[in-house]
């Protein structure tokens, strides 16, 4: 296989962390160049994460995989480098785990080469923050419609519910607990907690909302449900309302 040069892992973080770039050197062999040891970083699991990097091998497509301990799928980003073989991809860490990141290189549908690239660690930072929101997403034929409400009380205990239906696809997530909020801005917010399946299962889910004005103006969530064993990713989720209102409530 030929060589694969991943020149920087950028962290490009939330507001109120710094951010970081890393560089990891050539990645994939060839010409007699021995592979470099992964690189190991942390972020919050509230950071957006940039890879970027140069191919060297003439590759057509970059595919950088992400993977649990287990090693469980967690997401697959795909990049076409331009003509000097730059390329960039964004990941944003879903629940606090290690993840294990791959990088893959094709040419015209045949794979050049593979590289273990990194391992990073995704925490959370203190829980802190109020949140609530509801509203819903227009299909042609049907609608998804959701409700939430995540707080940190004085206490510092945690206190909310989360509920979304899909009614064309007849899937509900209803939450059976919330153990984390965060809203570092008035604008993001961020909690997680279990949840059920058409009223079974256990489920780990982790939500991201954006509130980008009042009332309701393109507001959007995200969500990602998980396997809380395996951290396979089962089900995922980002739109903006059609109608509805995510409010941060800053103090």
């Amino acid at each position: 296989m030929k060589a694969l040069s991943i020149l920087v892992l950028t962290l490009a973080a939330a507001a109120s962390h710094a951010a970081a770039a890393i560089g990891i050197g050539v990645v994939g062999g060839g010409g007699g160049t021995p592979d470099p040891q992964p690189i190991s970083a942390t972020v919050y699991a509230t950071d957006e994460v940039t890879f970027n990097g140069t191919v060297t091998n003439g590759a057509d497509l970059v595919e950088i995989d992400i993977t649990t301990p287990g090693n469980e799928e967690v997401a697959t980003l795909t990049a076409y480098p331009d003509a000097d073989g730059n390329f960039s991809v964004i990941w944003f860490p879903p629940v606090d785990s290690t993840y294990t990141v791959q990088a893959e290189t094709y040419l015209n549908g045949t794979e050049l080469s593979k590289q273990t690239i990194g391992f990073v660690s995704a925490i959370r930072p203190d829980a802190a923050g109020h949140i609530t929101g509801g509203g819903w997403y227009n299909y042609p034929n049907g609608k998804d419609t959701m409700g939430f409400v995540a707080q940190v009380l004085s206490n510092g205990s945690i206190k909310g519910n989360f509920e979304f239906q899909d009614h064309e696809g007849l899937m509900n997530f209803k939450s059976t607990s919330l153990d984390w909020v965060y809203a570092p801005t008035c604008t993001d917010g961020y909690f997680t907690g279990y949840c059920k399946l058409n009223g079974s299962g256990n489920y780990r889910f982790f939500v991201h909302v954006v509130d980008n004005g009042e009332p309701g103006t393109s507001d959007s969530v995200d969500f990602s449900v998980y396997d809380p064993n395996s951290g396979a990713l089962l089900f995922s989720y980002s739109k903006t309302f059609s109608h509805g209102n995510v409010q941060i409530h800053c103090k």
